[in-house]
């Protein structure tokens, strides 16, 4: 009975074909992922391929369910598609595609399981880890992320011409360039060595005159 089982689709032509493509369907989707082709010919060992190992079951073992195949099974009933198994703790997503006779009676299936269960703790370990970042935090620091000083100063220059809309160093005033070094002294950019002389070659002046400037902007601030 077993050997008439296992030649059925053979018979057919599909054995080998539904073998390849259970297959390749765990080779794409991953060991989480269980393919069983069904021939309905013996129940009691309905299953003659299974590729991948959700369920643990092995070619031999019985439909899951004498339901699995009611009397109302025939060629008016559609594909179950998306459904849910549970087994233990575990729930399984699956698919049962029906293999048909000419006739277009259901003679076996196509069943595809696939087990989410470790996604879903792994996606519930991210949303616990991952909840102070989706909260709106009350402080929000900005950093340049400069990689040096030179890049430092000229992101702060940069900054300020374009907040200021003005098109290019050339084009600052007197004005402009006391408030620039006001900016960046109440960043406290000038506390950090060689600042004072980055500035200078970027403005095309000369030390003193930064210190000038800095000088300057105390007074006025006094």
């Amino acid at each position: 009975m077993k050997e008439k089982n296992m030649n059925h689709l053979e018979r057919l032509g599909l054995l080998d074909i539904l073998k390849r493509l259970a297959d390749g369907i765990v080779a794409v989707v991953g060991p989480h992922c269980e393919v069983v082709v069904h021939d309905f010919s013996d129940i009691e060992h309905s299953a003659v391929v299974v590729a991948g190992n959700v369920s643990g079951r092995e070619p031999g073992a019985p439909v899951p369910d004498l339901e699995f195949i009611s009397k109302e099974l025939d060629s008016n009933t559609p594909d179950q598609l998306n459904y849910r198994i549970k087994i233990d703790s575990r729930e399984l997503q699956s698919s049962t595609i029906w293999i048909r006779d000419a006739d277009g009676t259901p003679i076996g299936a196509v069943c595809v399981n696939i087990d989410y269960s470790r996604l879903m703790q792994a996606h519930t370990l991210i949303e616990h880890l991952t909840a102070t970042v989706r909260e709106t935090p009350s402080l929000v620091v900005r950093d340049t992320l400069a990689k040096n000083l030179d890049e430092l100063i000229e992101r702060s220059l940069s900054s300020f011409l374009r907040q200021n809309k003005i098109p290019n160093i050339e084009l600052m005033s007197q004005e402009d360039r006391l408030r620039l070094v006001a900016v960046i002294e109440n960043h406290g950019l000038f506390q950090l060595r060689g600042a004072a002389q980055v500035l200078a070659d970027m403005l095309n002046v000369s030390r003193a005159t930064i210190y000038n400037y800095r000088a300057s902007v105390r007074d006025d601030l006094n």
